[in-house]
């Protein structure tokens, strides 16, 4: 054998040698979801909620303690009285109440009199750091409580989405053309379902008393996991049973299920955290809106607090804007948590992917080139 083929042979050897240790030359996870500053700002608001879930059990043991009738962020009730003057037309809300609304009180009220007004909903104050609701009810604790099951409906679906759509990718690219090809069928009917509008649908007919936050979840996960988080993953485990590597364990006799469990399952975890993340984002937000639309029994909601605002705003002079606005803005800031830790993880999963293919093709044009 001449010794320039021996040499390119043995370089041919070094790159695939390096190629195949690529996976341990990569940078660290860690170190490359952190270099994305939005990823990390994802997670800081992730931490705050977190810390929401937390603090309404200790507030209610140690600060409110014994004030249960007044920070119960379902059946609390804490007023202020203030004095307004009654008239006919009120042009001042704050210091004026129409004799109308007056009379409900007192049908003995007559016009310039001064009456003792509870003031629902209340304006931020010490007591009540973000006021209360129509009725009474303080939002700042109303605010906290809603953090635990918006938690448990986007951890169920998550967790669901992303088991569905890995057994159906793993099931499409290892056990056959036939299992393949139904659970591709399969996945192009639910894709015809959208989650979101599903849930919602659910939520508002007669099985809607079922739906707990975390069975919400769950409906909601096998939904979102069965349509496009199985079709992401099954082009990706498409490609992946392609590879060499599987080749190899084909031909060495490892069995359809350890090539499942042992090779393709870790290739499809990071994919599949990017849309599990994804999917709480969806979750959360058809969740929000059905009790919105008072289709959930869960009262410790901030769809529901959105609700309450809007639904009986005409029981009270001025509209409930921070309770309102207390809601929607925590509705898009835990989503916006989970979608800007979706960017990191989408760095994790595809990292080391930028140049894989143009090195094969390298090592491949050596050897082609030594051997003629």
């Amino acid at each position: 054998m001449r010794p320039s083929t021996l040499v390119s042979d043995s370089t041919w050897t070094a790159k695939v040698a390096e190629h195949l240790s690529g996976f341990e030359a990569r940078p660290g996870a860690l170190r490359v979801f952190m270099r994305n500053p939005l990823a990390v700002l994802g997670i800081l608001i992730l931490v705050v909620f977190a810390s929401m879930v937390i603090a309404h059990p200790l507030l209610m043991a140690t600060l409110w303690e014994g004030e249960q009738g007044v920070y119960d962020p379902v059946t609390g009730y804490d007023a202020p009285i203030i004095e307004k003057t009654v008239v006919v037309d009120v042009t001042d809300p704050e210091t004026e109440v129409g004799l109308s609304v007056a009379r409900l009180r007192d049908i003995t009220t007559s016009v310039g009199d001064i009456v003792e007004i509870r003031e629902q909903p209340a304006s931020p104050s010490g007591t009540h750091w973000l006021g209360t609701d129509t009725f009474g009810r303080d939002v700042f604790s109303m605010l906290l409580a809603g953090a635990w099951p918006t938690f448990v409906v986007g951890a169920a679906a998550a967790v669901v989405s992303a088991a569905v759509g890995i057994l159906m990718a793993v099931g499409s690219a290892v056990f056959g053309r036939r299992t393949d090809r139904i659970l591709s069928r399969l996945s192009d009917v639910l894709l015809l379902l959208p989650a979101p509008l599903v849930m919602v649908i659910l939520a508002g007919g007669t099985t809607g008393d079922l739906l707990t936050p975390f069975r919400f979840g769950v409906f909601y996960g096998i939904l979102a996991g069965g349509s496009t988080v199985a079709i992401v993953l099954r082009s990706h485990a498409l490609a992946t049973v392609e590879r060499p590597f599987i080749d190899a364990a084909r031909v060495s006799g490892a069995s359809g299920w350890y090539l499942a469990w042992r090779h393709l399952v870790p290739h499809l975890v990071p994919l599949a955290a990017v849309a599990m993340v994804t999917s709480v984002v969806g979750a959360v937000v058809a969740h929000g809106f059905a009790s919105w639309l008072a289709y959930s029994d869960d009262l410790t909601n901030w769809g529901a607090m959105m609700f309450v605002a809007v639904g009986f705003s005409s029981l009270q002079p001025v509209f409930p804007w921070g309770v309102l606005i207390s809601g929607a803005v925590a509705i898009s800031l835990f989503c916006a948590g989970f979608y800007l830790t979706s960017l990191g993880l989408k760095d994790v999963a595809f990292r080391g992917h930028v140049g894989r293919r143009p090195g094969w093709t390298g090592i491949q044009s050596s050897r082609a080139t030594t051997i003629v």
